[in-house]
This record gives C-alpha cells, sequence and structure tokens, in this order.
C-alpha cells in the first residue's frame, strides 16, 4: 500500500497512546504511512473505548487537595509502604532533604489514581525514576544538539535547517523555546498535543515527574484537579502536584493492566512510548519490588 500522510499522523497519535505498531518505518517504531493489521486493530480499540465512554458516569472534579487529607482514607499495604526509606531506593540520585518533601504527595497520589498493589507502586516508581531522572527535572530539557534533532524527529516535525540553526551547535546555544513551538506546534501540535495558540508549544511543554506535555493534556489534567489549564504548569512543579499528575496519567492510560502482566516492557511502552530506559526502570523494578514484598511478608 502506498504511504499516506493522514495514516502517518494517525499512527503518531496511537503510539503516543502505548499502542506497539511493530518495526517498520524510518523510526523502527511502525509509524510508516501504511494502514496494517495492528494500526487497524489500535483504531478498532480506540473507537471500543470511545463507545464505552458514552455510557460512563461523568468524572467529578477533584480540589486539590492536602495530601495528609488524601491519606487519611484507606491505603493497601503496598500504599503503607511508600515511605523515605522506599523513596531513597526509589530515587538513588537525589538527597534525604529533598525526598522527605515528597512521601506523603507520593502516597497520596497512589491513593488518588488507585495505584494500589505492590507490582504497580513499583512499576509507578521505577518510570518515574527514570522520566524525571530521580525526581530532579520537572520541567522538560529541550537541549538538543543538531543531531540529536535530526536524529530523533522526522522531517514533517523539524526542518533540517530549523534544526540547524535552533539546535545546540559548537557556534550557539540550543533555542529551546524555539524548537519547543517547531516540535509541538503547527499541525502536528495541534492534531496531537491541542495546542492551538501561537507559543503554545512552550508554554505548554512537558512539566511534571511525567512530563505532561500539550494544552489538551494539561487542560484534562486540571478539569480533574479544579484547575484552570493556566494553573497546571506551575502546580505540576510542586510535589504534590507533581505526583498528582503523574497518577492521573498512569490513569488515564489504565497502566494498571500492563502493572499486572509479567515483565516490565509493556509497561515501559505504555509510559513512554517505546523502550528507552528500560534497563534502567528493570533494575529498579526489581530493588522495589524485592523490598515491597519483604515488608508484606514481615
Amino acid at each position: 500500500m502506498a504511504f499516506n500522510a493522514k495514516v502517518r499522523d494517525i499512527q503518531e497519535i496511537l503510539k503516543a497512546r502505548g499502542y506497539t505498531l511493530g518495526a517498520s518505518g524510518p523510526n523502527k517504531d511502525g509509524v510508516d504511512g501504511d494502514a496494517g493489521d495492528r494500526t487497524y486493530d489500535a483504531i478498532l480499540l480506540e473507537l471500543r473505548k470511545a463507545e464505552e465512554a458514552k455510557f460512563a458516569p461523568p468524572a467529578q472534579p477533584l480540589q486539590p487537595k492536602a495530601p495528609e487529607a488524601v491519606v487519611a482514607a484507606g491505603q493497601t499495604k503496598a500504599q503503607q509502604a511508600i515511605d523515605l526509606a522506599l523513596l531513597k531506593l526509589a530515587f538513588p540520585a537525589n538527597n534525604e532533604l529533598e525526598l522527605s518533601k515528597w512521601v506523603e504527595p507520593t502516597r497520596a497520589a497512589c491513593i488518588r489514581w488507585g495505584i494500589d498493589t505492590v507490582r504497580e507502586v513499583a512499576s509507578f516508581l521505577a518510570n518515574i525514576n527514570v522520566e524525571s531522572a530521580g525526581l530532579t527535572r520537572l520541567t522538560e530539557n529541550l537541549n538538543y544538539s543538531v543531531q540529536g534533532l535530526l536524529k530523533t524527529f522526522v522531517r514533517h516535525r523539524i526542518s533540517e535547517a530549523d534544526a540547524r540553526r535552533f539546535g545546540r551547535s559548537p557556534h550557539h546555544p540550543a533555542n529551546q523555546e524555539a524548537l519547543a513551538n517547531i516540535l509541538y506546534g503547527g499541525d502536528w501540535g495541534r492534531r496531537n498535543l491541542g495546542n492551538t495558540e501561537t507559543g503554545d508549544g512552550w508554554r505548554f511543554r512537558g512539566y511534571g515527574p511525567k512530563q505532561i506535555t500539550g494544552r489538551a493534556n494539561q487542560t484534562l489534567f486540571g478539569q480533574a484537579m479544579g484547575l484552570t489549564v493556566d494553573q497546571v504548569p506551575d502546580y505540576v512543579r510542586t510535589p504534590e502536584g507533581g505526583m498528582m499528575s503523574a497518577g492521573w496519567f498512569w490513569k488515564s492510560h489504565n497502566l494498571d493492566v500492563p502493572a499486572a502482566t509479567p515483565g516490565i516492557e509493556d509497561d515501559r511502552r505504555a509510559i513512554n512510548g517505546g523502550l528507552l530506559g528500560v534497563r534502567e526502570v528493570q533494575a529498579r523494578f526489581d530493588v522495589l519490588i524485592k523490598e515491597l514484598l519483604r515488608r508484606e511478608q514481615a
């Protein structure tokens, strides 16, 4: 079948939602502009989800609460095990003083979003560790080199001329604002991220431990928390907001399902869109699951 740009755009969306489309295409991720069986299967599943959502009860907006108020509710043993010692195992690159600020917000987010089994808590923390560089990076870093841009993104996302103009080189630093508006703007940003206004790419770049990106995603998270979209970037860079946004992503992408299966690769694909960092996630997961099981059996 001939290449179809519209099919490619649909595949980009499906990939961003965690679907595995194969190993074809320039980036070996199934995004090739050719609608094969995996693409059709993913589209059918999305249509079924949309139909089921018509009959689901409307979600009730949740006003931000102090973490202690949420934690006062019932907890599973896995949630009760979230303490400073566990976070030190989860985020070894961070320091004890900083991690102490994240204990209650982490437990509160796991309770709020139903991250309640040993495997779920271990996967959640292990993936966040990689996504946020151990809770040290809460704003997306777009400090791409020219070659990094050319290798990471296809040419309909950024032209070679713009990559050389705005990417980091021996002659100039990266223009991160320009890169965000190019990479997350235009038709691609409008369709995939809901970035409809000039400057939305930079304004709604990735924030929080999970790097929630785009006007549409940050609007949805804001609605879940009773916030306006303009309040979201600052909120998700706090321990409470950051963990709530990571938990919201987990719940909204139904990550309980892959977390319940053996192995960590399907969890990683659903969170990252691929297997980048999977070895580090697996190593951290193994440490956490061992400790959580030890505590559960004590």
